[in-house]
């Protein structure tokens, strides 16, 4: 009996406690919809609203271009070849002796060719040498303008450039009978960094604030037998140093076949730069200095330097270009 009785006790009380859970959860329930939804009709006032496409946002802050000048000796003695002056109707890269170089606003490049050829029957490293920068310049040429989204766009690969017209440059040699070889070595420029590719013992420097940030270093199997490619040669493009170099508005960049580096030390180099820019009147910018100026001290220092040879000075320097960037087209279909 005071079992059952202790059941039935049980049992009434849950019946009595159900009631009252069931009704506290349905008053919280009922608070904490209405909390919500006052907290969702307040004004949104410092809601931030972010602009994807300003300019700010941007990974690149700035876009740079190169101001460029030239010069070039060929070696005391060399007789221009007799096609010369109709290979310049063709080619659109320029000779200086068996050096060729190739200039853009956006990309350099260099090739000397390997005079030690001009012995053997057919041999023309000169013609070599210009044919290999012709087809580089081609290749920059068809890759800019090769229109795409710009989400979709590649940047230009000099590794890729240099296999490219070493390729058109070989079934030319195979073609004519050409026989020759030649070092090379491509700059690029890739937003706010340089891309480099450099086959042999032309050179590469990059000056900031009187000072070298990069320089180059040659590639020889042995003495005075530089990597190189065409005839008979086992190097290729794939062999090329590669670089990679952050650039700012006013760095220096000087590109050269070997006839530059040989005769001048790194410190002399930097030393006609320094007298160049010395001679600027006071509080000249580094931008408003001519690249022309700089390039034609240096070819002519080294052309007294001692070592007879062709000499190929291209001198680069940085600037922002004020232009705003191309509007990317619109998606491919």
């Amino acid at each position: 009996m005071l079992y059952h009785v202790f059941i039935s006790h049980t049992t009434k009380s849950r019946r009595f406690l159900r009631p009252l859970i069931s009704r506290c959860s349905f008053q919280t329930f009922s608070s904490s919809r209405s909390a919500v939804a006052q907290q969702q009709e307040r004004p949104r006032s410092n809601l931030n609203v972010i602009d994807f496409f300003h300019p700010s946002l941007s990974s690149t802050l700035f876009h740079y271009t190169l101001n460029l000048g030239v010069s070039g000796h060929p070696k005391s003695g060399k007789v221009p070849s007799e096609t010369q002056q109709q290979d310049d109707l063709i080619y659109s890269s320029t000779q200086v002796g068996d050096d060729a170089y190739f200039k853009r606003h956006d990309a350099l490049g260099v090739a000397d060719g390997v005079g030690g050829w001009r012995s053997h029957k057919g041999a023309n490293p000169a013609l070599y040498s210009r044919k290999l920068m012709h087809y580089a310049q081609l290749e920059l040429d068809r890759i800019k303008t090769n229109v795409r989204p710009q989400q979709l766009q590649v940047k230009p690969d000099p590794i890729q450039v240099l296999e490219s017209a070493y390729h058109m440059t070989t079934l030319d040699a195979q073609n004519e009978g050409i026989v020759g070889s030649t070092t090379a070595c491509i700059v690029i420029l890739c937003q706010d960094e340089l891309r480099i590719a450099n086959l042999g013992d032309c050179g590469v420097s990059v000056i900031r604030q009187n000072d070298y940030i990069f320089r180059s270093e040659e590639q020889q199997h042995s003495f005075n037998f530089p990597y190189q490619l065409g005839t008979a040669s086992f190097d290729s493009p794939a062999d090329a140093q590669q670089f990679t170099v952050k650039i700012e508005e006013g760095d220096i960049v000087i590109l050269g076949s070997d006839g530059l580096f040989d005769n001048l030390y790194d410190d002399e180099i930097l030393e006609e730069v320094q007298n160049c820019i010395d001679q600027q009147e006071e509080n000249t910018s580094i931008i408003q200095v001519a690249p022309q100026t700089i390039s034609e001290a240096l070819a002519h220092r080294a052309k007294i330097g001692g070592k007879a040879d062709d000499i190929s000075v291209i001198v680069a320097i940085v600037k922002k270009d004020e232009r705003p960037p191309e509007p990317s087209p619109p998606p491919l279909p």
